[in-house]
C-alpha cells in the first residue's frame, strides 16, 4: 500500500471542501467574494490560501530519476494535500522545453539555467525563476579513459559530441571550453544524440574525442560499455543548475497554486534525502521503464547528492539569487540582460516552499511501501 493510499481522510476532506465551496458559491446572492489568508513574505501564498483545487502543467526537458522529488510529491499525496492537479509533460531537451513554455504550451518548466539564459538573451525578459532543485552542474564533458584528454586545455583541436545544438548541455560545454582559453574555432561541436548507441559509436570510431552531456547521457554511455573520465571545472560545482521557471503573467494568475506545488515538491526532495531506499522503490513502481537495466539506479545514485541545497537548514531548499545566476552568466560567457537579474530570479516563494515539518516528512518516507 502506498502512502498516498494510506491517507484517504485528508483527500476526502479536500474534496469535501471543494464541493462545499462550489455549493456555497452557487447558492449565494452573487454579491459575496471569497477571501484568502494574507500572503507570505514577498507575496507568495501559504497553504491556507489554496481555497480550491488548481491545475498546473509543468514541462520537463527529460524524464529521468533526477525528477524523484516530483514523483514523490505525487505518489505520497503531497500535491493532493495542496489542492494541486499537476500534469507533467516531457520533451527532448531544455531548449525544447523553454521554447514550449514561451509559446504558452505550459504553465511552468523545469529548465537548465543555460537554456533560460539563452532565452533571456533573445529578449524573453518576462521569464521568472522561482526555485532551484540542483546544486552543482548536471552537465559536463566526459572523455575515454585512454584518450589522453584530462583537462579542458587538452580539448584544443578536438571534437566534442553533444546531443544537439539546442541541448541543455551546450552552454556549459562552451563555458568549459572558454575556461581553458579556447574558442569554438579550437574545439568542434558535433551533434551525436543523447547517450544513444550512435553516440557510443561516434566515440569508438573516433568521430568525436569527447562527449558533453548531462548525467543521464554520460551514465547511459557508461552502461553501454564506455569507460570515461570527467572534466568538471571547479566553478561548476557551485553554480545553480536547473530552475523552476514561469512567465510573469502566468505566475501572477497562478501564484497560490505555484506555492502549493513548490512546497509539495520540496517535501518530495527532502523525503529522498532521508530515505533514498524507499525513494528508489517508489521510482521503480511509478516509472518502471527507467529501470529495465541498471541505468536508472546509477543515475539516481549520482544525482541524490545534487538535489538538495548545501548547508540546509541554514540555507533553504530552492535557494538561488541574482548573484548565483550572474556567476552562471559569467561562466558561459553570456551577456547580462538589461533587466536586473534580481528581477528575474526571485525568492518570494522559497519561505513557503520550506514551510513544513521535517519529522513528518521523514515519517512518511519511512512508512512508505510500494
Amino acid at each position: 500500500m502506498s502512502l498516498a493510499q494510506s491517507r484517504p481522510i485528508s483527500r476526502r476532506l479536500l474534496l469535501l471542501g471543494v464541493v462545499l465551496f462550489m455549493l456555497s458559491a452557487a447558492c449565494g446572492d452573487g454579491d459575496s467574494a471569497t477571501t484568502t489568508e494574507p500572503a507570505a513574505a514577498g507575496g507568495a501564498a501559504t497553504t491556507a490560501a489554496v481555497a480550491e483545487a488548481c491545475d498546473l502543467t509543468v514541462l520537463f526537458p527529460v524524464n529521468s530519476p533526477i525528477l524523484h522529488g516530483f514523483r514523490v510529491a505525487d505518489e505520497a499525496g503531497y500535491l493532493a494535500d495542496e489542492g494541486v492537479n499537476a500534469a507533467y509533460e516531457f520533451f527532448g531537451g531544455g531548449g525544447e522545453a523553454i521554447t514550449q513554455l514561451i509559446a504558452g504550451n505550459g504553465d511552468a518548466a523545469i529548465v537548465p539555467v543555460g537554456n533560460v539564459v539563452e532565452a533571456i538573451e533573445e529578449g524573453n525578459t518576462d521569464l521568472r525563476s522561482l526555485w532551484n532543485y540542483t546544486y552543482g552542474s548536471i552537465f559536463y564533458i566526459a572523455t575515454p579513459t585512454d584518450s589522453g584528454i584530462a583537462t579542458a586545455e587538452d580539448l584544443d583541436g578536438k571534437k566534442v559530441g553533444i546531443s544537439d545544438l539546442a541541448g541543455g548541455e551546450v552552454p556549459i560545454v562552451r563555458g568549459i571550453i572558454a575556461s581553458a582559453g579556447l574558442t569554438e574555432a579550437d574545439v568542434e561541436l558535433i551533434p551525436v544524440g543523447e547517450g544513444t548507441a550512435l553516440a557510443v559509436n561516434a566515440v569508438e570510431t573516433g568521430q568525436v574525442d569527447a562527449v558533453g552531456g548531462s548525467i543521464n547521457d554520460i551514465i547511459a554511455l557508461e552502461v553501454q560499455g564506455l569507460e570515461l573520465n570527467y572534466i568538471i571545472p571547479g566553478p561548476l560545482l557551485e553554480l545553480p543548475a536547473v530552475g523552476f521557471v514561469m512567465k510573469e503573467e502566468v505566475l501572477n494568475e497562478k501564484s497560490d497554486c505555484v506555492q502549493g506545488f513548490l512546497r509539495a515538491v520540496t517535501k518530495g526532495y527532502y523525503w529522498a534525502q532521508v530515505n533514498p531506499e524507499n525513494t528508489l522503490a517508489l521510482l521503480k513502481k511509478v516509472t518502471p521503464e527507467q529501470f529495465t537495466d541498471d541505468t536508472g539506479a546509477r543515475i539516481f545514485d549520482a544525482v541524490i547528492t545534487l538535489t538538495w541545497v548545501k548547508d540546509w537548514p541554514n540555507v533553504p531548499m530552492g535557494f538561488q539569487s541574482g548573484d548565483t545566476w550572474g556567476a552562471f552568466f559569467d561562466f558561459i560567457g553570456a551577456e547580462r540582460p538589461d533587466v536586473p537579474l534580481g528581477d528575474i530570479v526571485i525568492d518570494d516563494y522559497i519561505p513557503g516552499a520550506n514551510d513544513w515539518d521535517p519529522a513528518d516528512v521523514k515519517a512518511d518516507a519511512d512508512a512508505y511501501t510500494p
